[in-house]
């Protein structure tokens, strides 16, 4: 079963499938990407998008009317590709066991090596606003991950520890640890392990 709140998220990437079939929009996207990495996101301007991606400004706005619904197309899209990495990574795994830290280690790599989400993180932090959202999607995800096919909804317990997870996601990406090494794969491997899937373990009985 998959939660409504990860529907959401999914189904709306999903539904800019346009987007996804036509080249031009993603490099619309790249070079928004590109220039939000440079300048952060709250600064980036529609006609430094126009003049990074090397297409006319009609073309931006045939697409994106706004300059917010660039954003959103960009955050959207973004988003998406950070939960099929997420997903790749736990269907990845042979044993279940090992999907909390795959997913975990998909996680932390797809943000550190993310260009945006790298100057987000260290020079310019996300509204609060944004940050509650992005905690409520992540928080879903993680929930829906840990409940599996288990009928109902998700524990309290499940929902208190995916909450703990994407919230410890958050901080390590706004502050990375140095013990563990945040930039060791093994090192987190070994602490997802030993910390984080005894934690599920416990909630889920």
């Amino acid at each position: 079963m998959i939660h409504a709140q990860l529907l959401e998220v999914v189904g709306s990437a999903a539904a800019d499938g346009a987007d996804d079939a036509d080249r031009t929009s993603q490099r619309i996207l790249d070079a928004a990407v590109a220039e939000a990495a440079a300048v952060g996101l709250q600064r980036i301007t529609v006609e430094d998008v126009v003049r990074r991606a090397g297409v006319s400004r009609m073309t931006v706005y045939r697409r994106y009317p706004r300059r917010d619904d660039l954003i959103e197309a960009l955050v959207r899209r973004e988003t998406q590709r950070f939960l099929a990495a997420v997903a790749d990574a736990i269907d990845g795994a042979d044993d279940p066991r090992e999907g909390v830290a795959e997913a975990f280690i998909a996680a932390v790599t797809f943000a550190r090596e993310h260009p945006m989400l790298r100057r987000a993180a260290h020079l310019e932090p996300a509204p609060v606003a944004a940050s509650a959202e992005l905690l409520r999607m992540g928080s879903a995800f993680i929930a829906n991950y840990i409940h599996g096919d288990t009928p109902g909804t998700p524990s309290q317990p499940v929902r208190w520890v995916a909450d703990v997870f994407a919230r410890l996601f958050f901080t390590y990406i706004s502050m990375p640890p140095t013990d563990p090494d945040f930039g060791d794969d093994a090192e987190l491997r070994r602490f997802a392990h030993e910390v984080l899937t005894p934690m599920v373990e416990r909630a889920v009985g």
